[in-house]
């Protein structure tokens, strides 16, 4: 019944946010009282924190399934950074954790820290296979995308350039991996 919560809250957080879906919404959705809602959860808070916990989890699944794909850098790359903004909340959820529960935000940007690991024995793979130039630090590419990743998360930036957070992570991979110059022939 727990995991059913848990599904339950993560649809209507989607439907109403995170502020404004109700213990009775989730007991609505899946036929049982509110009291029985209570019998696994305390609080709405502590529903909240299972549903973060829940994502950071599959999302760490999801990145050891990335690193292990078939194919070279590239699709790997594309795989732990790009992909996961595809399939993210919209950008006002997000921004609604961030700003109402820090607390809650904080378990997601541990998360980077783990997929930073990950980014750094994948860069140091397509430097030992010659798709990355030799002469490119590993530190300064990890350095650059996690403060450009970083800095996307404002967004009062993203409101600012009418960017999506799905906009600004592509024009990042697109900006990593053809840099800024014009093909030269």
């Amino acid at each position: 019944m727990k995991d059913k919560i848990i599904q339950s809250a993560m649809q209507q957080i989607l439907k109403f946010g995170f502020r404004k879906f109700t213990i009775e919404n989730i007991a609505s959705d899946l036929g049982i009282s509110k009291k029985t809602v209570y019998k696994y959860f305390e609080s709405k808070n502590q529903i909240i924190s299972w549903v973060i916990e829940t994502h950071v989890e599959l999302e760490k699944t999801r990145i050891l399934k990335a690193m292990q794909t078939e194919g070279g850098w590239i699709e790997k790359f594309k795989e732990l950074i790009y992909k996961e903004t595809r399939e993210k909340a919209p950008d006002w959820l997000v921004e609604e954790l961030q700003q109402y529960f820090p607390e809650e935000w904080e378990k997601p940007c541990a998360l980077e820290e783990y997929k930073r690991q990950q980014l750094s024995k994948l860069l140091k793979k397509g430097i030992e296979t010659g798709d990355i130039r030799p002469n490119i630090n590993p530190a300064i590419i990890d350095l650059a995308l996690c403060k450009t990743i970083e800095g996307v998360f404002n967004f009062s930036f993203l409101k600012e350039h009418n960017l999506s957070l799905n906009e600004a992570i592509e024009e990042i991979e697109k900006l990593f991996l053809f840099g800024i110059m014009k093909r030269i022939s």
